[in-house]
């Protein structure tokens, strides 16, 4: 299963904080990585302006395409991202955007961080930042480690939503868990900012999701 987009930018909408703690973001099925970008960078590592396509799966266009009108989610992600990549068929970010939709209403949590970034960045469908949140949320309670880091920052920036580092160390700490090594840097940088109320609770939370995660 292969991510096809990255927040390369999301260091400019959440820059302030960020840039202070030098968060790094990791977006593992992208192979793509990112630094402390400006505002008017692209969000998407997987549109016109990618810098990079990667490989499709190989199956058969009209293979996958009937596999996915059958209800297939792991087809409808990959049809996604041959859309948003124009590969096989002519790029389409709404028809892209629509794919990932069906997918991740079937549970698939790469649809749903996908359309996360897209609602983020307006790619696809309109930009709508609680939506964003919202696919965010379900992809990192879904066990999704880079949505769990992207929650991270957005809480410890406090754009959007109130500023909260008490949450934030929370998913810095459930997505180092899950191997996500720039969280775990980003979980000891929050320690420190937290009281001891704050970090007890931060750290039940945290033990509570990683105990549902083990048992899936």
């Amino acid at each position: 299963m292969r991510r096809i987009l990255n927040h390369k930018n999301l260091y400019g909408m959440f820059s302030n904080f960020i840039l202070l703690i030098a968060l790094v973001f990791t977006v593992p099925h992208a192979q793509a990585q990112a630094d402390t970008a400006t505002a008017d960078e692209e969000f998407l590592h997987g549109d016109a302006n990618t810098e990079s396509t990667p490989q499709s799966d190989g199956t058969p266009l009209n293979e996958l395409v009937s596999r996915a009108e059958a209800g297939n989610s792991a087809a409808q992600f990959e049809l996604g991202n041959r859309y948003l990549y124009g590969t096989d068929v002519e790029q389409d970010n709404f028809a892209a955007a629509t794919w990932f939709r069906q997918a991740a209403d079937q549970g698939n949590h790469n649809a749903q961080y996908n359309l996360g970034v897209m609602a983020l960045n307006g790619i696809g469908v309109m930009a709508d930042f609680n939506e964003a949140l919202e696919w965010f949320h379900l992809a990192a309670e879904n066990a999704d480690t880079t949505a769990q880091f992207t929650l991270g920052v957005i809480y410890a920036n406090g754009r959007g939503v109130p500023q909260d580092l008490t949450q934030a160390h929370m998913w810095f700490t459930v997505a180092a868990a899950g191997g996500e090594q720039s969280a775990a840097v980003n979980a000891v940088l929050f320690q420190e900012m937290l009281s001891i109320e704050q970090l007890e609770k931060s750290q039940s939370d945290a033990q509570d999701l990683i105990e549902k995660f083990n048992e899936q």
